[in-house]
């Protein structure tokens, strides 16, 4: 770098996002933002000429998308560093972007302070990718464990398995368990970023996750939904908001979760 400014290029289709990201970037005293870009064949031209220093990229992108772009890049032999954002965080989808140059990769929804970091980390020419998949490791096994305890109790309220809202909840549950911070951008936020790891629109999540609940509300196990919701299963005031169904899961199972690692570190 020039001088001690990191300057940052925003790849991503989703625009929200990317105002977000701009926004965020620009606080920072050490970071400016150069610009944001929707697809990857634009991405591909404003690299090469803008020679960012990190670049954030969506690996979902029209045109060409985000492992297309790092193909392109590691074939010119640019030097900007990538810190990957997606939604999709299958084991194969990382591997292949770590093999392909990314510096890291960054689960949708994040925090802005883990991302931050990750830009400094990039710019500063922190930990390698296979460094990064070691650390990686342990995450995905704790994954594993929050989505078991997911299926398990949506199974125990009544949803089958089959129902697109029950693949909906149990991704919206997971984000939420992670980032309690999303129940306050639903619209905004978490139902696009299910939609777009379903490849669904925002407002058929939204339809999909009611008509679970409701299925629950009217065809599950009494004894289980005041078990689980308490005062607020009430045929008066009907079922809970997919928000605050999303938010009582979440709460339970971190608190699940929390208990269980506690008794594998006395183990």
């Amino acid at each position: 770098m020039a001088d001690s400014t990191i300057r940052v290029l925003v790849v991503d289709d989703n625009k929200e996002i990317c105002t977000f990201l701009k926004a965020w970037i620009n606080k920072e005293p050490d970071m400016v933002c150069l610009g944001v870009v929707h697809d990857g064949l634009t991405a591909v031209k404003k690299i090469v000429e803008l020679e960012p220093d990190v670049v954030i990229l969506d690996l979902v992108l029209p045109q060409i998308d985000g492992l297309g772009v790092l193909e392109q890049m590691e074939k010119q032999r640019v030097k900007s560093r990538f810190v990957i954002l997606s939604a999709f965080d299958g084991e194969d989808f990382i591997e292949r972007a770590l093999d392909s140059g990314a510096h890291c990769f960054v689960m949708k929804p994040f925090e802005p302070a883990s991302l931050l970091q990750r830009i400094r980390e990039a710019a500063l020419g922190g930990s390698t990718g296979e460094e990064w998949q070691q650390m990686q490791a342990s995450s995905w096994q704790r994954q594993a464990v929050i989505e078991e305890l997911i299926a398990s109790r949506l199974t125990e309220l009544g949803i089958p398995a089959h129902y697109k809202g029950y693949r909906y909840l149990k991704d919206g549950i997971s984000l939420v368990i992670d980032d309690v911070e999303l129940l306050g951008r639903v619209t905004k936020v978490l139902y696009p970023v299910i939609a777009k790891r379903n490849r669904t629109s925002p407002e058929k999540v939204e339809r999909a996750m009611r008509h679970a609940i409701e299925t629950a509300w009217s065809r599950g196990d009494v004894e289980v939904l005041h078990r689980t919701f308490g005062y607020s299963v009430d045929a008066n005031r009907g079922r809970p908001t997919n928000s605050s169904f999303i938010a009582k899961l979440a709460d339970q199972i971190r608190l699940e979760l929390r208990t269980k690692e506690s008794l594998a570190h006395l183990g």
